[in-house]
């Protein structure tokens, strides 16, 4: 069963139309609750409770109500003898018929324009997300076991979740997916930690959000993460005297992360090559370090969208200088998001990323679910609607094996998926291990793109 309104309706053509009467009623002062469960049908419409007015649409049926009887305790039981998890003191009692999932998702609906067809593009990549998470939920709730309910809300700032989740605190959800921005993701780990409840965030990864907090998820892998994955391939397919790691300036050097003298005893040559150097027209910025008795690889660790010039600057180089000499270079997946005269490179280079998503487009399951997608919304899925779609599925397969902290259970086993597959770790900022700051989606590959098709490597 799914107390989600349709975002999503298949119509002829192949553009996404919002069903006008569903703003229409989202919009209105007078908010109502409908139930779903009559069979797929809804019932009489009865008028819901005056809540506080929000800045934003909430799209779900019902909040569980509020506990009459103080809470009481109740122990997590570990699910394998073999790994046992820590032992956790419950405080809150949570529904014991269904799982319950919220998610806070920035739909943005008060920007839209009812009276148009088209949806804004800054819309688009958070509905495929939605519409895949649906369309997983709906397959998943057939196989069995205790039901899935998605309540989804559209959040678009810290105020609006810290209200919709206070709706929540009597009688916590079992699962949080969102938000996006870090602001509001700093105060929903925060409420999920006091709260006892598991959040994930799918898009921000960062180790400054929260810490101490065994509740938090985050399914990108973050770069040290990568860099790690990055710097034990090299090392082990190149002599460490063919590689040089590159950074911008001393201040921006990433040594540490690839020369832990308490890992390594030989060292990687670090090079510092300012950007105006590299777009400048003087000659033979890289030659200088382009080996002639071998492959040359240079690292090049840099994520962030502030560095798409000189990622553009560098690539540039590399064509223009490297001859017939071999040259690799291995770089963040972040790259694949920047302008593209950077994803052209791609192609046309030896470039290696640390990539966690990627879909083989042959693969008979993919192209079984963008049939199903498109023969239900009309539109071929983007990959957002593959992250939403694989993410839901490995959250339900989780929760009927492992129950509501299967963080805590699952830690390194893979579940695999379409595009996205995971690892879950515990990582620790400090030196006791024990000591758990938060899980990450530890499944990251290098791989290279041939003809716009992914090659792992390892």
């Amino acid at each position: 069963m799914i107390l989600v309104q349709n975002l999503l309706q298949q119509l002829s053509g192949s553009k996404y139309i919002f069903i006008i009467g569903l703003f229409i009623f989202s919009c209105s002062p007078s908010k109502k609750k409908i139930d779903m469960s009559n069979n797929g049908k809804p019932k009489k419409e009865i008028p819901a409770k005056t809540t506080p007015k929000l800045d934003t649409v909430v799209w779900k049926n019902d909040l569980p109500s509020k506990e009459t009887t103080p809470p009481s305790k109740v122990e997590s039981k570990p699910t394998k003898p073999s790994e046992k998890p820590p032992v956790i003191i419950k405080k809150y009692i949570k529904e014991d018929s269904i799982y319950r999932i919220v998610s806070l998702l920035p739909l943005k609906t008060d920007e839209l324009d009812t009276t148009i067809s088209k949806i804004p593009s800054s819309n688009i990549r958070f509905i495929h997300f939605y519409a895949g998470m649906k369309m997983a939920i709906e397959e998943r709730n057939y196989d069995g076991g205790r039901k899935i309910v998605l309540d989804i809300f559209d959040t678009q700032s810290n105020d609006i979740s810290a209200n919709l989740l206070s709706k929540f605190n009597n009688r916590p959800p079992h699962l949080i997916i969102g938000p996006y921005k870090a602001e509001s993701l700093k105060f929903a780990a925060d409420w999920a930690k006091s709260h006892e409840t598991s959040l994930i965030s799918p898009w921000v990864s960062s180790s400054s959000i929260t810490e101490k907090n065994p509740y938090y998820i985050q399914i990108k892998a973050g770069l040290t993460s990568q860099y790690k994955v990055i710097n034990n391939h090299v090392r082990n397919n190149f002599s460490v005297s063919n590689i040089v790691l590159v950074s911008k300036s001393a201040d921006d050097s990433k040594s540490k992360y690839f020369n832990d003298t308490t890992q390594f005893t030989e060292k990687i040559d670090e090079k510092i090559i300012k950007e105006e150097d590299l777009a400048s027209n003087q000659l033979n910025v890289l030659t200088p370090y382009i080996k002639t008795n071998g492959p040359t690889v240079f690292i090049l660790p840099l994520a962030s969208i502030k560095d798409e010039n000189y990622i553009y600057h560098f690539l540039r180089r590399v064509s223009l200088e490297k001859g017939t000499n071999d040259v690799y270079v291995y770089g963040m997946h972040k790259w694949l998001e920047l302008k593209t005269e950077i994803v052209e490179f791609l192609s046309i280079q030896k470039i290696r990323l640390s990539i966690s998503n990627f879909v083989d487009s042959d693969n008979q399951e993919v192209r079984s679910f963008k049939k199903k997608y498109y023969n239900k919304y009309r539109e071929f899925p983007s990959e957002e609607a593959l992250e939403g779609y694989d993410l839901m599925n490995y959250c339900i397969r989780s929760l009927h094996s492992y129950g509501q902290d299967f963080q805590l259970s699952n830690a390194n086993s893979i579940s695999s998926g379409l595009q996205s597959s995971f690892q879950l770790i515990p990582v620790s900022k400090s030196t006791d291990k024990q000591n758990v700051d938060y899980f990450e989606n530890a499944y990251i590959r290098i791989v290279e793109i041939r003809n716009n098709k992914y090659r792992i490597l390892d």
